[in-house]
């Protein structure tokens, strides 16, 4: 009757703790986060294009500028009405520099004063944003010059999009590349992964994925409960 007893003390509290945890997971917003992972790395050189959420509308785009002499830069734009997390280059530069966010970043919200949601058509050429570049000057002994957040780290990119008529805020990992990786020729950069909240207008932390889902808990718990209960038995022969 004791053994009895201690046996239904132990699965009472896993139920417990399963049903309790059940609204926590809720809470945190359980599968409101969309995660894609590409087999490989994306190169985005010479230029690549990204569909964030697969309904067959580009959100953003990456290419090669080389207009000018000694000067090799990727960048980055949102297509249509999709807006990228930029900030301004400087005073001497029409252009901006894509932001390189650290992991847990709040994408969404308030602002930091110089940084803003640039479009494909924002002027100036704020909506193509630099996302790593190397500048040779004219000259001797020849040097180079890195620029851009993502020169030789990997970062995330703030994305600011539509699906439908409602706007969604996502993030792309990228890893840039550094002197030494072709970038003689060109000015290489990968997309490692991404993720969208689904809700409309909710801010996103750089790097989240998906929750665990409840029922993983409840299946974890009564794995637990199993393997406990086999212990006991062989302890007891």
């Amino acid at each position: 009757m004791k053994r009895l007893r201690r046996n239904f003390s132990f699965a009472r509290v896993w139920l417990v703790l399963a049903f309790g945890l059940a609204p926590a997971c809720f809470g945190f917003a359980q599968g409101t986060i969309v995660y894609m992972q590409p087999n490989e790395p994306l190169y985005t050189v010479p230029s690549r294009e990204l569909d964030l959420n697969g309904d067959g509308q580009v959100d953003c785009r990456f290419f090669v500028n080389t207009e000018v002499n000694f000067y090799l830069s990727t960048e980055a734009s949102g297509v249509g009405s999709a807006r990228l997390l930029v900030t301004y280059r400087g005073p001497d530069d029409l252009g901006s520099d894509l932001l390189g966010l650290t992991a847990g970043y709040q994408i969404g919200g308030s602002l930091h004063p110089s940084w803003f949601w640039a479009s494909s058509d924002a002027p100036n050429l704020y909506g193509q944003a630099r996302v790593l570049s190397l500048y040779f000057p004219d000259t001797v002994p020849a040097i180079f010059v890195p620029g851009g957040d993502f020169y030789g780290q990997t970062a995330f990119m703030g994305i600011h999009f539509q699906i439908g008529s409602d706007w969604h805020y996502g993030w792309v990992r990228i890893r840039g590349g550094r002197y030494g990786d072709e970038l003689i020729r060109i000015a290489p950069s990968w997309i490692l992964d991404w993720a969208y909240e689904t809700r409309p207008d909710t801010p996103i932390f750089a790097g989240a994925v998906p929750e665990p889902s409840t029922f993983a808990l409840l299946v974890g718990g009564g794995v637990l409960m199993v393997w406990f209960r086999r212990k006991r038995n062989e302890r007891k022969g």
